[in-house]
């Protein structure tokens, strides 16, 4: 029932597209815009997403002709990304980033992050490009900036110092987490979290295989917030640190154990850890 009603709905579409109307085409291309929107939402119902996709896709393309409607364009484009997502992960992106230059033409920044972010997420899950995901987690962050939303630029910048990491860009990772920290220290309600991003930032450091620098940023960090140097894990840190200097690959995997006994190691941060005793692994030793 449902399909046959979107059918009839992109019928009646075409029709009012290319019919005469005393009003002119503007109004023409409205209401058939609204007609595609009916049938890309019963589509929906019907389950036929691929269908449901083109159907909001034809209604974006007639708002964008029609004056002041680009929020009905850029949510329409929004509700054809949703559809193609899992069939069609790339016109998902398509759309997406068409609805983020209608946005940023309206002066939308938020709405534009916001697509920004759904484009990293489906580089993340459905296509696996961590590089794909960490432009767009910048771009967004860019463009929350612009909408003056701290907290949700702290959030983006988190991602990008992440996937940074892994991809073994450690410099942007660290200036990342550090320009976060920087963001929160006079902030209550984020203050706390300061130790886990100096930890993160120091592990990153620590992959760098510079230990002077290692060392003068932790020293850093300790004068930002001064609880810091009797955390976990700035003593977690210094260990790991003084491992690396002695060449102690025993030592430096008995930290991590016991570390991790006290406060459990997430996957990013058990990735990093591996990536620093591979290092260790295959530097030749002193001694």
């Amino acid at each position: 029932m449902s399909e046959r009603q979107a059918q009839e709905l992109l019928q009646q579409a075409d029709k009012r597209l290319n019919g005469w109307s005393w009003f002119g085409g503007g109004n023409r291309q409205e209401e058939a815009a609204e007609l595609f929107e009916k049938a890309g939402n019963t589509f929906k119902l019907a389950q036929r997403l691929p269908e449901a996709g083109d159907a909001f896709t034809k209604a974006a393309d007639l708002f964008k002709k029609t004056p002041d409607t680009n929020y009905e364009a850029s949510k329409a484009l929004e509700n054809a990304a949703k559809c193609f997502k899992k069939s069609n992960p790339e016109a998902a992106i398509g759309a997406l980033k068409d609805a983020i230059a209608i946005d940023k033409d309206a002066a939308n920044f938020r709405n534009a992050a916001k697509h920004h972010q759904e484009i990293a997420e489906i580089y993340e899950s459905d296509i696996v490009d961590l590089e794909g995901a960490l432009q767009n987690w910048q771009e967004a962050a860019q463009l929350y900036m612009a909408d003056d939303s701290q907290a949700m630029v702290n959030k983006c910048l988190l991602k990008v110092a992440y996937f940074s990491a892994q991809l073994e860009k450690y410099e942007l990772a660290i200036e990342k987490f550090e320009e976060v920290a920087t963001a929160s220290v006079d902030n209550q309600l984020t203050k706390w979290s300061l130790k886990e991003y100096f930890l993160k930032a120091g592990l990153c450091h620590l992959c760098t295989g510079d230990h002077v620098r290692t060392q003068r940023a932790l020293e850093r960090y300790c004068n930002m917030d001064i609880t810091f140097e009797n955390t976990r894990e700035y003593k977690f840190l210094q260990s790991i640190l003084e491992c690396i200097e002695e060449d102690d690959l025993e030592m430096f995997t008995q930290k991590v154990y016991e570390f991790d006994q006290m406060t459990k190691l997430d996957q990013w941060k058990t990735s990093i850890l591996l990536k620093i005793k591979k290092t260790m692994l295959e530097e030749p030793s002193l001694t």
